[in-house]
């Protein structure tokens, strides 16, 4: 019987002090200070490297996304935040295969956090709308939709869909606008076409 042997893998030397694998009980552990100038230079490679990843994860993501794999896909985006934790664009794209994922409650904190760091995002205020309406919150949900038509004025679907929580609220008249405006900007529009007529 012959054995495989297995080549060891060789660690990579890029210059940083290497991580503890074991706890001392005594002395405690203590980090050795390096100059200042070594460490500005250390945390800008991490920052370039953390933004690397969120790219990474976020390919990774969309690889899975475009098969329709969404629970596959959160895990990466979730990652994808964590690296770029100043990036709505992920945080928006978070909060959309949250709520596929049936994750309302994270959707809705993804769509907060992306509207926190850019509040003039139309998509973000069309989405968290989604949200809302679909959890019966419709004067929120009309409310976001509204914030959504003031940055992004010429998208029928969000005048279609603020119609449609203005008639949910009762607020008929207010509705009509709403499906008249979305048909200006797109006359064959059907779903602002059927809702109309009703």
């Amino acid at each position: 019987m012959q054995t495989i042997q297995t080549p060891r893998i060789q660690p990579v030397d890029v210059g940083f002090t290497p991580i503890p694998t074991r706890i001392k009980d005594t002395p405690p552990l203590v980090v050795d200070t390096t100059e200042s100038e070594s460490k500005k230079a250390v945390v800008s490679h991490l920052g370039d490297l953390a933004q690397r990843l969120a790219q990474i994860h976020r390919t990774a993501a969309e690889g899975y996304l475009s098969q329709g794999m969404y629970s596959e896909a959160l895990p990466h985006l979730e990652a994808a935040v964590t690296f770029a934790k100043g990036n709505a664009e992920y945080q928006n794209q978070l909060g959309f295969v949250r709520y596929i994922c049936g994750n309302d409650q994270g959707a809705v904190g993804s769509f907060q956090r992306a509207l926190e760091l850019q509040p003039a995002n139309p998509d973000g205020w069309f989405n968290l709308g989604m949200v809302q309406y679909g959890q019966g919150r419709f004067a929120e949900a009309e409310d976001s939709f509204r914030i959504s038509t003031e940055h992004a004025p010429n998208n029928p679907e969000t005048w279609n869909n603020r119609g449609v929580a203005l008639h949910r609220l009762g607020r008929i008249n207010d509705a009509r606008i709403c499906f008249q405006r979305a048909l200006q900007i797109d006359p064959s529009n059907a779903d602002a076409k059927a809702n109309l007529a009703s």
